[in-house]
């Protein structure tokens, strides 16, 4: 199982972070593909935020698997930090992962288990992916995905289920080919709202390998809030179902909470 934490942090702003004032072509016509991508980050997934998750997870000859997390979201001088706490199964309860941007883009990611007897900071790359009984899932589908690692272009306007929107190619910078597995993506914006509405993620091979369809959206708070999404895997033919169980958009969240030294005191 593979459920991409930097996916989920696109959408939901986990990952998909985007620093203002690196967007280089904000001088450009209404519909750039930078402007585009810009509304939906600064009017939906760029708010200090605690989010309740819940995740349903489907591969063919696996076991199903539930998962539970509390996302903890912090923007500070354009850039996010995120913490993401497992609350079910109980067998991980406690972990705990930590996620930041840096300034140039990309993130670091931080992650401990309760259960380590060593108290050992997971690898970079370990902590990219959630493993549970053979399953992977990526925290780019959890929080959202590093927009900030691609350049966009907007393609023009389409029409998705009746719904008119605009279309948004990305490609990934060279300078982060080892960092994300997708080379490209096409995001289909709602005009309405502008808020995702289809995203499609192409692999090393240039082969489409993940659709994310936002099948919910609501409002919190004065705040576009996905309330819904499913993330269908093509390579390995999973499905992912990824809902909103509560969200409060006027948290009191310290800044040592998005820290190396707060994993290390709260996995203890």
């Amino acid at each position: 199982m593979c459920i991409g934490v930097h996916q989920w942090f696109q959408f939901f702003g986990i990952s998909v972070f985007c620093v203002v004032t690196s967007f280089s072509c904000l001088a450009r016509a209404d519909a750039s593909g930078e402007q585009i991508v810009l509304r939906y980050l600064s009017e939906s997934a760029r708010r200090d935020a605690i989010l309740s998750m819940a995740v349903d997870y489907s591969e063919p000859g696996k076991e199903p698997l539930h998962l539970e997390f509390t996302w903890m979201r912090r923007i500070k001088q354009g850039l996010a930090s995120h913490l993401l706490r497992i609350e079910t199964p109980d067998s991980e309860k406690g972990k705990l992962l930590l996620v930041r941007e840096k300034p140039g883009g990309g993130a670091d990611y931080l992650a401990y288990r309760p259960s380590s007897a060593l108290k050992k900071k997971v690898r970079i790359t370990g902590a990219r992916e959630y493993r549970l009984k053979g399953l992977r899932i990526s925290v780019q589908e959890l929080i959202g995905g590093e927009l900030l690692m691609y350049t966009h272009e907007f393609k023009g306007d389409e029409t998705v289920d009746g719904i008119p929107c605009r279309l948004v190619e990305s490609t990934l910078q060279s300078r982060f080919r080892n960092d994300s597995g997708y080379t490209r993506t096409r995001i289909f914006f709602r005009r309405d709202t502008g808020m995702p509405l289809r995203w499609e993620l192409f692999g090393k091979s240039g082969e489409v390998e993940k659709i994310i369809f936002i099948e919910e959206v609501r409002k919190i708070d004065g705040t576009w809030t996905i309330g819904h999404a499913r993330v269908e895997d093509l390579k390995n033919k999973g499905r992912l179902a990824l809902s909103l169980k509560q969200a409060n958009y006027h948290p009191d969240l310290k800044d040592s909470l998005f820290t190396e030294e707060y994993l290390k005191q709260a996995s203890r």
